[in-house]
This record gives structure tokens, C-alpha cells and sequence, in this order.
């Protein structure tokens, strides 16, 4: 029996909502309306990562560039620009035209991955990718191109996706273009309006997560100065058993700061400065 081994998420109170964390190694779909969050989710989940876990994290930007990305989140307590110097977390721009490179030609994006010794790794996100092909039938093979592409990075991956969830209790969401169902799992985050006061309010669920006992109902969200927060996760039940929490990796030498380019999706990925 192969070993599947857990990873933190570093988002409070998530991982009893997952079974234990996410398993390592394995793609996680992210889903949620605008506004709601999916960004610090995954943004978090790569900062504490690499600071509690030791876990190098890759953020392929695709919808924005870096420069917008970090201005949009410099409101929170993360020293996003210190962790990019200590190389625990390095961010790719991947202009829009260039996309089907990382369908296409993923072997770069993993060269990226293997120089810095990425283990966690955001695709923000899969809508310039899912417009990139004409159809239905077209998009489907190439998710699965996609998908298979990424497994071969051998880090624990989040794909951020734009769903759309149906009002009414019980209403499953579904997303625009549907590559939650090619991923291992899926996280949905959404908005509830509180019947009293009118407040838009935020919720996390675990849709789907292979081969784990996870939780089946929603919990409800903060997002502070140190993300987000999920209220009641504690008390889901832990992990079942069978399943290892992967170890904290040894820290690596110190070696001089990465800089990456839009050159990237050609093979031409890093320079030292």
C-alpha cells in the first residue's frame, strides 16, 4: 500500500475540515464567487507553508501580475517581499498569451519548480487556461492534459476557479468551466447573507477530497489581518487512520534570491542577480 502523507494547510481551523490537511502531492481545486476570498486562501496556504511547514511555495500568476497581486494583499500581517528574499516563496508572472505553454509545454514550470525546490504550488487561476481552447470537448481534453502536467511537478497544488454558487439550501455550486472534476479535490468558498442583519457572510466546504474522510458541511469564515480563520473547524474529527502527517523538511542552505521572468513559459527561467 503506497504512503499518503498529510501537509498542513496553514489556514487555521482547515485542516480538520480536510481530514487532516491536504494530502501531499495531490490538486486542489479552489472555488468561489468574486470577492469571496480565493486568493488569501491560497496566497496562505504558501506563506505559512513555508514558514511553519519549511515548504518552498510557487505562485503562477496569471490573471494579474505580481506588482498588482502583492499591492492587492498588503493588508495583511505577511512580509511577502522578506519571504521572496529568504526564497521560501517565489512568484511567477505568466503573461495571459502565453498560457498554453503551461498546458503545452509544462516541462519549464517544473524546471522552476525543481531549481527552488517548490513543494507547494497556486495556479491563479484556470479561466485565461479554459478560454484558451473553442469548445466544450476541447476544453475537457485539455484539462486532462493539464492535470496530468501537473502531477508530474510532485507538489500539492491549488488551482483557483470562479464558481458560482446556487442559492437555496442543500444547492450544489458548479463552476464555469468544470475542472473540479478532474482534481483530487475541491474547496468551495461562498457568501450567505444573514437573514437578520443583512451581513454578507462567508462559509468554507470540502466538496470533495479523494480518498479522505473529510468534512461534509460548511463552516462558516472570518478574513482578518492573518487570513482566514475557519469557525468550528476544531471540532470536526481528526484524520483516520492509516494516514501520516508529512515531516517538517530540514531547512536548506542559504543560497542567493531567484528572480523569475515572463521568460519563463520558454524555458528561459531563472537569473541570479
Amino acid at each position: 500500500m503506497m504512503e499518503r502523507n498529510f501537509i498542513k494547510s496553514g489556514i487555521t481551523g482547515m485542516d480538520s475540515l480536510l481530514g487532516g490537511g491536504f494530502l501531499q502531492n495531490t490538486i486542489t481545486t479552489v472555488g468561489g464567487p468574486t470577492g469571496v476570498g480565493k486568493s488569501t486562501f491560497a496566497l496562505q496556504f504558501l506563506y505559512n507553508g513555508a514558514y511553519e511547514s519549511n515548504e518552498v511555495g510557487l505562485y503562477i500568476c496569471i490573471e494579474e501580475n505580481r506588482q498588482d497581486f502583492l499591492f492587492h494583499m498588503g493588508g495583511y500581517d505577511w512580509d511577502i517581499v522578506q519571504a521572496e528574499k529568504d526564497r521560501k516563496l517565489v512568484f511567477l508572472d505568466y503573461p495571459v498569451y502565453e498560457v498554453d505553454q503551461i498546458v503545452e509545454q509544462s516541462s519549464a514550470v517544473a524546471e522552476i519548480i525543481n531549481s527552488i525546490g517548490a513543494k507547494r504550488v497556486v495556479l491563479d487561476s484556470i479561466m485565461p487556461i479554459a478560454l484558451f481552447y473553442k469548445g466544450d470537448d476541447e476544453r475537457k481534453r485539455g484539462f486532462l492534459k493539464l492535470i496530468d502536467n501537473i502531477r508530474k511537478w510532485n507538489a500539492t497544488t491549488l488551482i483557483i476557479s470562479e464558481d458560482i454558487t446556487l442559492a437555496g439550501p442543500g444547492a450544489f455550486p458548479y463552476s464555469n468551466y468544470g475542472v473540479e472534476k478532474f482534481t483530487d479535490g475541491w474547496v468551495n468558498l461562498s457568501y450567505r447573507t444573514d437573514e437578520i442583519t443583512g451581513e454578507r457572510k462567508r462559509y468554507v466546504e470540502v466538496l470533495k477530497m479523494k480518498g479522505v474522510a473529510h468534512a461534509t458541511r460548511s463552516y462558516p469564515a472570518l478574513i482578518g489581518s492573518k487570513g482566514f480563520t475557519i469557525l468550528g473547524g476544531e471540532a470536526v474529527e481528526e484524520k483516520p487512520r492509516g494516514v501520516k502527517t508529512a515531516a517538517k523538511a530540514e531547512p536548506k542552505p542559504a543560497t542567493k534570491t531567484l528572480f523569475l521572468s515572463s521568460e519563463a513559459g520558454k524555458g528561459k527561467v531563472l537569473r541570479k542577480k
